[in-house]
């Protein structure tokens, strides 16, 4: 579920950064711009599916 909720945070945070560059709202580009970094450290996250990332992390 974190790689899904991790892209679906990512995606809406491009748009929100796009949207903010666009019509020329800084602070709308930069929420998108933490949005998507939010989305990224999610996805990550070491899953309980794949416990060769988690070993990779720590290496």
């Amino acid at each position: 579920m974190g790689k899904t909720k991790g892209l679906q945070q990512r995606i809406v945070g491009k748009t929100r950064q796009a949207v903010g560059e666009i019509i020329g709202d800084q602070d709308l580009h930069d929420d998108g711009k933490a949005e998507a970094q939010r989305g990224r450290d999610e996805q990550d996250k070491p899953s309980k599916l794949n416990p060769l990332k988690k070993l990779k992390q720590l290496t």
